[in-house]
């Protein structure tokens, strides 16, 4: 019975901890480190353990709570031990927690207690953190503080884009899981939608959602990635100069092996001002339909330019990523409804990066259109640009 009251406390402290504001105020940060906590601690450290500034408040948070539980250190590691999924409590715990308890200095280690309040607070986090990304919970909590339009997206001219961040007016704001960050090429310090917006876009607006809750000031900067061994592997460029004989062309392709489709939607239109024809291009994943698609939900990649053909040129273009109830999605994928259906709502229709108001080449839109898609999805594309 002693274990089971033990046991009801530890979860009832863990169950306390996340009940707080400290926990809330981090806990979409953490979820947006491409890795388990835990892995990320390990990984971050130069040498010695030292709490990161931006996660103190909920470490002495912990420590507070810890004290008033009555919980002993040893019961608490041996719990965390004995539920250990991943085997990094085993990791800390015989490279330095317990050694460092029985006497043996390490120079990693400058204060034990520090350590096993740091490793208690990325179990926490670790064992709590979503599992799967839901915008409708993002966009509910987003922190916007500068102008945006109505897609929640700030004007960022003059950005610095890293590995895993972006700095805007002396803030880092970490990439959120919702975007493709997979460079060009290996070793490469940038995704490859901002290297190519870096090295390509000479004029016009560039665009990035600033949620508040993925800012540090820049010099407190997340970095999280090892070498990234995946390369861009695109087709080869190609456009249908053809004109259009419908307002509305859109076609489907579908991978066999794996039965996910590639949507891709021109609708003609025309610019009143500048008095000239107008295509709204349109690109969206399908990935294959599971059968329990009714009891979920889907996320696609949605990609949108502005094409001017007369000038040859997009002057818009952006990223987004659309989430469907499970039954929309059904109907969706099935061609059962439009296969241009847009989501429910704005909210779900969550825009991630845009350029606008410049002159892009048809080189740079299919670059970006390849950057943000998964290779076999890239396949598809070239199937139907050919």
């Amino acid at each position: 019975m002693e274990d089971l009251s033990v046991e009801s406390r530890i979860n009832t402290f863990m169950l306390d901890v996340i009940d707080t504001s400290e926990y809330h105020s981090v806990e979409y940060l953490v979820f947006s480190i491409r890795k388990l906590f835990l892995d990320y601690m390990s990984a971050s450290r130069l040498k010695q353990f030292e709490i990161p500034a931006f996660l103190d408040p909920l470490v002495d948070k912990v420590i507070d709570l810890f004290n008033q539980s009555g919980i002993s250190t040893v019961d608490m590691l041996r719990y965390m031990l004995d539920n250990d999924v991943n085997s990094f409590i085993h990791y800390y715990a015989s490279e330095f927690i317990i050694p460092v308890a029985q006497g043996h200095k390490n120079e990693c280690v400058p204060d034990l207690n520090d350590l096993f309040a740091y490793v208690m607070t990325g179990y926490i986090l670790d064992v709590f953190r979503e599992t799967r990304i839901n915008i409708g919970k993002i966009v509910q909590g987003e922190v916007l503080l500068h102008e945006t339009n109505q897609y929640g997206l700030s004007i960022v001219n003059g950005v610095d884009f890293y590995g895993d961040y972006f700095v805007f007016e002396d803030k880092a704001y970490l990439y959120s899981m919702l975007t493709n960050t997979t460079p060009l090429q290996f070793g490469d310090s940038m995704p490859g939608f901002a290297r190519l917006i870096s090295n390509e876009v000479c004029d016009g607006n560039i665009l990035l959602r600033l949620d508040e809750r993925l800012a540090l000031p820049k010099e407190q900067a997340i970095s999280y990635s090892t070498l990234n061994f995946q390369k861009y592997h695109g087709p080869q460029f190609h456009f249908n100069r053809t004109s259009l004989k419908s307002p509305k062309t859109i076609t489907v392709h579908m991978d066999e092996e794996t039965s996910d489709k590639l949507l891709l939607v021109v609708k003609k239109d025309y610019d009143q001002v500048l008095d000239k024809p107008l295509w709204h291009i349109e690109i969206e994943t399908l990935p294959h339909l599971n059968k329990d698609a009714e009891k979920g939900y889907k996320i696609t990649t949605f990609l949108h330019g502005m094409y001017y053909p007369d000038d040859d040129l997009f002057t818009h273009i952006d990223c987004t990523r659309n989430q469907y109830d499970g039954k929309s999605y059904e109907s969706k994928y099935t061609e059962n409804a439009p296969v241009d259906l847009y989501t429910e709502n704005n909210d779900l229709h969550h825009k991630i990066w845009c350029i606008e108001q410049g002159h892009y080449s048809r080189e740079l839109w299919y670059k970006l259109m390849v950057v943000s898609l998964n290779e076999r999805y890239c396949k598809l594309l070239d199937e139907i640009l050919q």
